[in-house]
C-alpha cells in the first residue's frame, strides 16, 4: 500500500505503483542535486559526491553556510550492506575525516567536485571556513544512512549509536520511496532517528548550559577589548528595551556566544541578532531571520517586516546585510564585524530590532 492517493483533475483516485531503485548511484544522484530532502541541512547546502576520506570514498558530503557537515551513505534494501557494513562504513568515514586539516578537505573537495568549497557554499558567515574547521576537528558530523526501505534492524542500530555515541555525532535513517504514476514520480522521505538524536543534543545542553552575558564579557575582555565597550552597549540598550540576551550552548573547546531574540509574530517564532567571538578575528553581528517565511502571515505582518528592511538600510554598516536579507527572501544571515560599528550604529541597530516585534 503506498499510503498516498493521486488523481488526474477529470479522474479517479487510485494508489501509485510503488518501484525499486535500479542502483544505488540513482538515490545518490537525487540527493546530490537536492541536498534539502536530507534532514538537518541548512539553507543553499550543497553537496560532493564520492569525496575521498582517506578511508575510501564517501557517498555524499554536505556543507550547509553555517559550516555543519553530513555524511551520507545509501543502500537499497536489496544490498545486504544495508544492515551491517554501512554503519562500519560510515563511521570508518567519520573517523577518517576527523581531525583532517581544512587545507585537506578543501583540496579534497576542489578535486572532486571541480569548484572550490569556499566558492560552492553562499556563506555570508565571516568564518565559514573556521567552522568547517572545528567541525573537522571535533569530529562533529550528521551521519544519515539513506536506504529505500527502514527495517526492524536498522532502526535497532540507529537507537543503539544515539544512545551511545557522542553529543556531537547524530545518526538518521531516511527511507526515499518512490511511487509512479501513469504521468509522475514521486519521492517520499520518512525519517527514523531524528527525535532521539535531537533528544540527545538537548540532553547535552542541559548538561553544559549555556554562556551567561559575564562569561561573554569576560572572554572579549581577554580576546577582544576592542569590541567590549560596544558589546555592553548592546546590552545595555537591548536590557532597556526588554529584548533578552540568551547565551549559546557551551560546548568543548567553543568560545561564548549568544543573541538577542526579537518575537516575529503572536506565536513565538523569532528571529536572532547573534553575537559571535571568534578566536581568530574580532566579534561579529549576524542577523538570523531565516523564520520569517515560516511567519509570514496577514498583511500588517508584511508591511512591518518591510518597514525593518528599509529602517536597517538606513544604518550605512547594515546597507548591505539588509539587502542580503531582500534578495535572499531572508534566507541568508548576513555578518557585519562588530568593530566597524559606531556607537550610534549600534544604537539603531537595537532600536530597529525592537521595533519588528508585533505589539
Amino acid at each position: 500500500m503506498s499510503s498516498i492517493l493521486v488523481r488526474p483533475l477529470d479522474g479517479s483516485w487510485s494508489e501509485p505503483l510503488q518501484v525499486s531503485y535500479e542502483r544505488e548511484a540513482d538515490l545518490q544522484q537525487i540527493l546530490a542535486d537536492h541536498p534539502g530532502l536530507i534532514p538537518g541541512v541548512g539553507e543553499d547546502a550543497v553537496a560532493c559526491k564520492e569525496l575521498q576520506s582517506g578511508a575510501g570514498p564517501a557517498d555524499l558530503i554536505v556543507v550547509d553556510q553555517t559550516g555543519s557537515l553530513t555524511l551520507v551513505e545509501c543502500k537499497l534494501a536489496a544490498n545486504r550492506q544495508v544492515r551491517r557494513e554501512i554503519i562500519g562504513q560510515m563511521f570508518d568515514y567519520a573517523s577518517a575525516f576527523w581531525r583532517m586539516p581544512l587545507a585537506d578537505f578543501e583540496q579534497r573537495w576542489l578535486a572532486r567536485s571541480g569548484i572550490s568549497l569556499s566558492n560552492s557554499v553562499a556563506s555570508a558567515n565571516p568564518d565559514f571556513a573556521g567552522a568547517v574547521a572545528a567541525n573537522l576537528e571535533e569530529g562533529r558530523f550528521n551521519i544519515v544512512l539513506a536506504v529505500d526501505a527502514i527495517n526492524d534492524d536498522l532502526k535497532r542500530i540507529v537507537e543503539y549509536l544515539n544512545a551511545t555515541s557522542g553529543p556531537a555525532t547524530s545518526v538518521i535513517a531516511v527511507a526515499y520511496k518512490r511511487l509512479l504514476t501513469e504521468h509522475t514520480e514521486i519521492l517520499i522521505p520518512t525519517t527514523y532517528g531524528k527525535e532521539l538524536a535531537e533528544a540527545k543534543t538537548a540532553a547535552a545542553e542541559r548538561t553544559h548550559g549555556r554562556w551567561t552575558e559575564e562569561e561573554c564579557r569576560s572572554w572579549m575582555r581577554d580576546n577582544d577589548p576592542e569590541n567590549l565597550s560596544r558589546f555592553d552597549l548592546l546590552l545595555k540598550e537591548a536590557r532597556h528595551r526588554s529584548i533578552p540576551f540568551v547565551g549559546s550552548v557551551k560546548r568543548e573547546k567553543g568560545v561564548p556566544a549568544g543573541s538577542l531574540q526579537i518575537v516575529l509574530d503572536d506565536v513565538g517564532t523569532t528571529g536572532h541578532v547573534y553575537v559571535y567571538h571568534y578566536t581568530a578575528r574580532s566579534t561579529s553581528i549576524e542577523l538570523s531571520f531565516t523564520a520569517v517565511p515560516k511567519a509570514a502571515g496577514s498583511n500588517a505582518y508584511h508591511l512591518r517586516m518591510g518597514a525593518f528592511l528599509r529602517h536597517l538600510e538606513e544604518i550605512e554598516e547594515f546597507h548591505r546585510a539588509a539587502a542580503i536579507l531582500r534578495e535572499s527572501e531572508w534566507k541568508r544571515r548576513p555578518n557585519v564585524p562588530l568593530s566597524e560599528l559606531s556607537f550610534d550604529s549600534v544604537r539603531r541597530l537595537v532600536a530597529v530590532v525592537a521595533d519588528v516585534r508585533p505589539e
